[in-house]
């Protein structure tokens, strides 16, 4: 479970750095589609490696920590990413322009959040391809 959330984990930092260097005009739109796709397969390639490590487990067993391994990252996230950054709005005063911060820093957690749990979505559709490829060999 909690190397599948540290696979989920990582997922969500490379989204978070791969859309925030867009976001700061950094790449060209052909640069970033690249790396969204090379980012995307590596991190679903470290979801499905991550996964099989359980692949002795019952499935509904290796559905639950599936489940509470992204379930981890979906809480933890915003706790450790907003948290702060709501926690320094009410310190420091407005003149600092925290809040500015407040929408940008959400929408990232946002979207590499739904990232991660399309991984999570990718990953395991590829190993159930995988199962039923194996059933179907073992039955001819």
């Amino acid at each position: 479970m909690l190397a599948l959330a540290a696979a989920n984990g990582t997922g969500v930092i490379l989204f978070g750095v791969l859309y925030a260097l867009a976001g700061a005009r950094r790449l060209s739109q052909a640069a970033f589609i690249a790396c969204f796709a090379v980012i995307f397969a590596l991190v679903t390639a470290l979801w499905i490696r991550t996964e099989r490590r359980h692949r002795v487990l019952h499935p509904l067993g290796r559905l639950a920590r599936a489940t509470v391994g992204l379930m981890t990252v979906i809480v933890a996230t915003p706790a450790v990413v907003l948290m702060p950054l709501f926690w320094l709005e009410h310190v420091l005063p407005p003149e600092t322009g925290i809040g500015a911060a407040l929408a940008p820093a959400m929408t990232l957690v946002l979207i590499s959040l739904v990232l991660v749990v399309l991984t999570n979505l990718v990953g395991s559709t590829v190993i159930a391809g995988r199962a039923v490829l194996r059933s179907a060999g073992e039955r001819s």
